[in-house]
């Protein structure tokens, strides 16, 4: 395998893209101890984002509507709801008078 310094200026990447995916690929690729690390790292991303999501965030939009349409509605009216609240009042707590 040719080191680095072998190889000809005229095959080495110009541009700083070109230089930083040179650097991330080279990296990679002579990766021994990583390559188990970014194992358990994808691994544990699996669990969090495919199984938690499953358990822990149910679709309730789908459970309570049932077509597109009144999700849509469900949706634009609690934002609508929620944007037209007025501002909570501070209590007396949280603020102090000199």
């Amino acid at each position: 395998m040719a080191k680095r310094s072998d190889i000809s200026d005229k095959q080495r990447p110009h541009t700083l893209a070109g230089r930083v995916a040179d650097l991330y690929i080279d990296g990679f690729r002579s990766m021994t101890v990583g390559r188990s690390l970014w194992a358990i790292i994808l691994i544990k991303l699996a669990i969090l984002f495919l199984v938690f999501r499953l358990f822990f965030f149910p679709d309730l939009l789908s459970r309570d509507y049932p077509t597109d349409e009144d999700r849509a509605a469900a949706v634009r009216g609690q934002l609508i709801d929620r944007g037209s609240q007025p501002d909570r009042q501070p209590t007396d707590n949280q603020h102090s008078t000199p």
